[in-house]
């Protein structure tokens, strides 16, 4: 795989708090490229594959999508990627890190919400990025689709599912759980943690 690090982001900081932020005079300086970009390897890399999301920042860099990947781009990708941006942006907007530590960001107008209210927030937030995830897969995988994403269709990555607590904390398989097998080659049960699901002897 190329240097895909040297493109342009595939959606702007502005973009992110215009799609998925309340207040939308927020300051874009709080949308960092790196969270951008981390965004981008975490959660969407491992659902387009390597190669369909390579081809997307090139083309996006240079100006030159193509129709179809324009569509893409501006009714599923853009709104997907957003609000996985907002979801790991959101620790660094409530709190910073200092000479003192870790300090929690507030202004004499704000007052902290509760860890309960926070995780609770967290959460919503990744709701709300999967479902956008999920419908942006099924356009992908679309019949109405078929042969007009060649690059996605020719290099499917494996399948991603589950999102899992593990001592209290919720994890993520875009992150922390992906395995990269699918499932079994001769029933087609799903793997489970990548591990076989079924009887099968030749998975």
């Amino acid at each position: 795989m190329g240097n895909t690090k040297q493109y342009l982001t595939l959606v702007s900081a502005g973009e992110v708090i215009n799609k998925t932020f309340t207040n939308k005079n927020t300051d874009p300086v709080l949308v960092s490229e790196n969270t951008i970009v981390l965004s981008e390897l975490a959660h969407i890399r491992p659902l387009l594959g390597e190669k369909f999301y390579a081809e997307l920042k090139l083309q996006h860099d240079n100006g030159e999508l193509t129709t179809d990947n324009q569509t893409f781009m501006t009714y599923y990708l853009e709104d997907t990627l957003s609000w996985f941006v907002r979801f790991e942006v959101v620790n660094d907007i409530m709190s910073n890190i200092s000479s003192s530590g870790i300090v929690n960001n507030i202004d004499e107008f704000s007052r902290i919400i509760s860890q309960d209210t926070y995780n609770t927030f967290k959460q919503d937030t990744y709701r709300k990025a999967d479902i956008f995830a999920n419908d942006m897969m099924d356009f992908l995988n679309g019949t109405d689709q078929a042969g007009l994403y060649p690059t996605f269709a020719n290099n499917k990555p494996k399948s991603m599912s589950d999102t899992y607590k593990n001592h209290g904390m919720i994890f993520y398989d875009s992150i922390y759980g992906y395995n990269g097998v699918d499932g079994c080659i001769s029933c087609g049960n799903p793997y489970l943690r990548g591990d076989r699901n079924c009887n099968c002897t030749d998975c």
